[in-house]
């Protein structure tokens, strides 16, 4: 089996793919193709990938691969993790909200993580 994953270098969506990808019962004998148009997030991502697959001990093999076209030729399944927006896009959503007073960050009262995911960077991928 093999599976392309597009979007690889945001080793938050695809590491969490991979480790689900990685326990399956069919892995072993797969081959998982991490795409991204970012070479050095994309080596990052590689790097996880092939250490965790090494602890598992299964025979899974990965490969990188900058060039969509090719790693999409002979896949069995394609997981797209892209950010079709970018992080140019993100950055400017997110001055904008905290000109006017908005701050992503540590919620004082919870402790929690205020995340802007869902509001900022949401609306541009719907």
């Amino acid at each position: 089996m093999k599976v392309t994953i597009i979007g690889a270098g945001s080793a938050a969506f695809s590491i969490a793919s991979i480790r689900d990808l990685c326990v399956m019962e069919s892995a072993p004998g797969s081959t998982f193709t991490l795409v991204d148009v970012n070479k050095d997030r994309l080596a990052a991502a590689y790097g996880l990938a092939t250490r965790y697959g090494k602890e598992l001990g299964d025979e899974i093999k990965f490969e990188k691969e900058l060039d969509r076209r090719r790693a999409l030729q002979g896949a069995d399944y394609v997981i797209n993790t892209a950010f079709a927006s970018g992080h140019d896009y993100t950055e400017k959503m997110r001055a904008v909200g905290e000109k006017h007073g908005y701050y992503r960050g540590i919620d004082s009262v919870e402790f929690n993580f205020v995340s802007d995911y869902y509001t900022i960077l949401g609306y541009k991928q719907y």
